[in-house]
């Protein structure tokens, strides 16, 4: 049975999560912003805002959904950094919560087991919630539920207005249906498993280090560095992106070198 005491120790206090990422899969995709809002006892009492710069360039299509673009996130710190940041902001509170939580939980995830650091979490979901208790409403993206509630998103897809608006909507789903319904409203144990990758090949490893010696204009070390990540940890699917992006700016390998 889920007591009084119980609820107030959970459904008002945790950290509003939400990312943009380049892509929807956390094995190959990179998160190119993070916002974050502290809250306790129902009020936010901090707030973390930064960009990321990804190993790759942001394509049109995330561009257009988020308004994203490589120029915004050349001084942006890269996600070995950023992710670190945001562990410290997070501290010691243990619940996260987001709409469609799962998707960004499993990048946050995937982030800490790249840099082998423990990363688990409890939730509450915004999109779990509106499912339950929303039958009525066409959609349940946090666009429709938000409108629903009169909660005015002033920039949609953008990481920090977007949890921000998150909160705001839970808090007004908790006021509806908290009282009669406490047991939705205790955080689970978020159960998220990021599917192993496959390491770079030898292959590609050696085809990026001569693309990057081949382009003198590219340092190898600055350019992992700048990058943020390292080449013995790539995956296949990231070297083949980093690949594609430094053909696309540079060039290929001409005949003559090779």
């Amino acid at each position: 049975m889920v007591t009084k005491e119980r609820m107030r120790m959970n459904v008002d206090s945790f950290i509003a999560v939400d990312l943009e990422t380049t892509g929807l899969q956390p094995q190959k995709d990179f998160i190119i912003e993070i916002g974050a809002l502290k809250y306790v006892d129902g009020e936010c009492v901090e707030t973390f805002s930064t960009l990321v710069k990804p190993p790759i360039s942001i394509s049109r299509n995330i561009y257009d959904i988020t308004g994203i673009d490589d120029e915004m996130v050349a001084d942006a710190p890269a996600i070995s950094d950023a992710f670190m940041d945001f562990l410290k902001f997070v501290g010691n509170e243990t619940t996260l919560l987001g709409h469609n939580l799962r998707f960004d939980y499993s990048f946050l995830k995937a982030s800490a087991e790249k840099m082998g650091l423990p990363f688990q979490k409890y939730g509450l979901d915004t999109l779990t919630l509106a499912r339950k208790f929303l039958p009525q409403l066409p959609k349940k993206n946090l666009e429709t539920v938000s409108r629903f509630y009169d909660v005015i998103n002033p920039r949609a897809h953008r990481a920090f207005e977007d949890a921000e608006t998150t909160a705001k909507v839970y808090f007004k789903i908790l006021e509806e249906f908290g009282t009669e319904n406490p047991e939705h409203f205790v955080p689970k144990e978020m159960q998220v498993k990021i599917k192993k990758s496959e390491p770079m090949t030898a292959r590609q490893k050696n085809y990026l280090l001569d693309l990057l010696k081949y382009h003198k204009t590219v340092q190898v070390e600055a350019f992992f560095d700048e990058k943020g990540v390292s080449i013995e940890t790539l995956t296949k699917s990231q070297a083949s992106k980093i690949i594609d992006g430094i053909i696309l700016q540079y060039g290929r390998i001409s005949r003559r070198y090779s």
